[in-house]
C-alpha cells in the first residue's frame, strides 16, 4: 500500500510517549528498591544510575580516602594512600606505610541487584595486587569486604562473558558483606593482618 495522499500532521505521539513513561514510572516505583514509595530517589540512587566509569572512580576515591584515614590514625601522617594511574592498570590503590610496607588494592564497586546481591565484575587472576576491596552500594547504606588476591584466584570460576576470557565476576550476597563503618573496616584490616 502506498501512502501518497495521507497527511499525518495532526497526529502527535508525544502524549502516547508521556503517558507510557508515567505508567512505567508508577509501575516500577513500587518494586524498585532504589526509589521511595512516592517515586523519589533514595539516598544512594545516583550510584545506581551513574555510568560505570564515574561510579568506579568514586568507589576508588572512597576506598583510598578511608584507608588513608584509618592507617594514618595508627601509623601517623606519613601514610600514603592514593589511586594510582587514575585506577587504570594492575591495581587501583596503593597504600604505603612509613616503614615502606606496601599494600595494593583492586577496587570493585557494585550496586545491590534485585536479589540482594552485589556482582563485582572485571576481577582478574593474571595481574598483581594484594587485595580486592569490594565496595557495595545499597539504596540507603554502603557495604564492603576485603579479600586476598590469592583467595580470589582459588575461588573465581565464572568469566564475565564468553567473549572476555580471564575477567571474572564475583557475586556476594549483601548479608555476607560488612556495613561500611569505621569499626568494621578496622576489624577486617586486622583480620587480613594489615593492622
Amino acid at each position: 500500500m502506498t501512502l501518497t495522499a495521507t497527511n499525518f500532521d495532526h497526529i502527535n505521539l508525544s502524549d502516547v510517549l508521556e503517558e507510557n513513561t508515567e505508567m512505567l514510572q508508577n509501575r516500577c516505583s513500587g518494586d524498585n528498591k532504589w526509589l521511595n514509595a512516592d517515586g523519589t530517589p533514595k539516598k544512594n540512587y545516583i550510584w545506581k544510575v551513574a555510568p560505570k566509569t564515574p561510579q568506579g572512580d568514586q568507589g576508588e576515591s572512597v576506598v583510598a580516602t578511608s584507608l588513608r584515614i584509618i592507617f594514618a590514625e595508627v601509623y601517623g601522617p606519613d601514610v600514603q594512600c592514593n589511586v594510582v594511574n587514575k585506577g587504570k592498570g594492575e591495581f587501583d590503590v596503593r597504600l604505603t606505610l612509613p616503614d615502606g610496607t606496601v599494600y595494593t588494592f583492586e577496587v570493585k564497586t557494585a550496586t545491590e541487584d534485585v536479589n540482594g546481591c552485589h556482582q563485582f565484575n572485571g576481577l582478574r587472576k593474571d595481574v598483581n595486587y594484594d587485595y580486592a576491596f569490594l565496595f557495595g552500594v545499597a539504596p540507603e547504606e554502603f557495604y564492603f569486604d576485603i579479600v586476598s588476591h590469592d583467595y580470589l584466584c582459588e575461588t573465581m570460576t565464572t568469566n564475565m562473558s564468553k567473549d572476555v576470557v580471564g575477567s571474572y565476576k564475583y557475586t556476594v550476597r549483601q548479608d555476607n558483606l560488612k556495613l561500611m563503618t569505621t569499626q568494621n573496616l578496622v576489624n577486617v584490616l586486622q583480620r587480613q593482618g594489615m593492622l
